[in-house]
């Protein structure tokens, strides 16, 4: 399968107003070289949580509902699985919401936990688990991901939605680095979450929020907002300062080590795209159906009442809200190469287009994606992109009979007048 791709050319400025080369006029194409999962298939059954391409050159897969993590060859073959329903070493509880490597180590997560893995994969060297409560935000951090020096970024969860809802106007949250014991070492960047929530009444007197179509979560990654963890665990990627009112209007890049320096930091100049009447209408729309269960099979076990969810679908058209602009940034991907993926404004033809910028910020091209779904959830990008370079993208989509898939693209970049 071939995608379309094209390539947009855009200035760039840094803190000194520094000009930049424009991006390559000649459009990229994404040709897709391997395709994992079929209806018939019991490898890939679920949504993919996480993925990584370990130092054997094989890849390794967490799904969700999938107490294991799935090893398949580069040409798609399995060639085993590790981990087993459990609460033990080695066991994974539920789910593996994480998988990666840091030179020799493979890093599994779960619910709660991480282990670590050198010489025997059934054996973990160390399982690390803790429970850091931070009531400030109302949430508390486990265990989430392992970064290049051994350290840890905590997975956020929310624990009084009172107190997350009530923070104020300033909603920055911080992006702590944890020791394996759950000790907070410091802080490595700031993540802007102001106004992510429409805020319903799911029942009655109880505010329940649902993130905002238009600012929502990556489905896989490190889940944080327009934040992104290098796959070599040594820096974070993010879109830090929105200047819409400045002349031009810009946004900023941000490239900074697990330590707190700042590797780049460049303004980008973009035009601001007005969020029209229709497009309210739609995502109005496809967010209330998604709380009143349009877009899913009824629970056979605990049904809810059609009163309910009509009930549900009423109250989210009444709380949902537009920003009068798209956000510059939907989503940020940090490429095993050191390139920065920046999904933009959703459009109106749901083409996404991304952009892809060098180690210093300079946008080289982009790459539009027309077909395909990443999610039930109708506003998700059509490719959930999981790892990227200049010469390849792994991604993850949905087919009409909600089967996933795996995809792995060859990027042809050929620039020529």
């Amino acid at each position: 399968m071939r995608l379309l791709v094209s390539a947009i050319a855009l200035f760039l400025c840094v803190p000194v107003s520094m000009r930049a080369q424009a991006a390559c006029p000649v459009p990229w194409q994404l040709d897709e070289v391997l395709r994992i999962g079929s209806f018939e298939s019991a490898d890939l059954v679920t949504r993919v949580t996480d993925l990584a391409v370990g130092p054997d050159g094989a890849l390794y897969v967490a799904q969700a509902q999938v107490p294991a993590i799935t090893v398949f060859s580069l040409d798609g073959r399995v060639l085993r699985r590790i981990g087993r329903a459990g609460q033990g070493p080695g066991d994974i509880q539920l789910v593996a919401t994480g998988v990666g490597w840091i030179e020799d180590t493979l890093w599994i997560a779960d619910f709660g936990r991480i282990q670590l893995f050198t010489t025997n994969e059934r054996v973990p060297d160390r399982v690390i688990q803790f429970n850091l409560p931070m009531p400030d935000e109302g949430t508390r951090l486990t265990p989430g991901r392992l970064l290049a020096d051994g350290s840890l970024i905590g997975a956020r969860g929310i624990t009084d939605w009172r107190t997350w809802l009530s923070r104020g106007a300033s909603r920055g949250l911080a992006l702590r680095r944890l020791s394996l014991s759950g000790e907070v070492l410091d802080t490595i960047a700031a993540i802007d979450w102001s106004d992510n929530a429409v805020e319903y009444e799911r029942d009655p007197g109880r505010l329940w929020p649902a993130l905002h179509p238009l600012k929502e979560l990556p489905s896989i990654g490190l889940q944080e907002y327009l934040t992104a963890l290098r796959p070599d665990g040594s820096a974070i990627v993010q879109i830090g300062r929105v200047d819409e009112s400045g002349t031009p209007p810009t946004f900023d890049i941000l490239a900074i080590s697990i330590s707190g320096d700042t590797l780049v930091q460049r303004a980008v100049e973009y035009e601001p795209r007005e969020v029209t009447s229709a497009m309210e209408r739609r995502l109005a729309e496809e967010t209330a159906g998604w709380r009143a269960g349009d877009y899913t099979a009824p629970d056979p076990i605990l049904p809810t009442s059609e009163i309910v969810l009509e009930r549900r679908r009423r109250a989210v058209l009444r709380a949902f809200w537009v920003p009068e602009y798209h956000p510059p940034v939907r989503q940020v991907v940090a490429g095993t190469d050191g390139t920065i993926w920046l999904l933009r404004e959703m459009r109106e033809d749901r083409v996404d287009v991304w952009e892809i910028y060098d180690s210093d910020g300079r946008l080289e091209g982009t790459v539009e994606i027309g077909q395909g779904r990443s999610s039930l959830r109708q506003w998700y990008p059509r490719l959930a992109i999981a790892l990227a370079s200049r010469d390849e993208v792994w991604g993850t989509t949905f087919d009409e009979y909600e089967v996933p898939y795996i995809h792995r693209y060859r990027v042809d970049r050929t620039c020529a007048p």
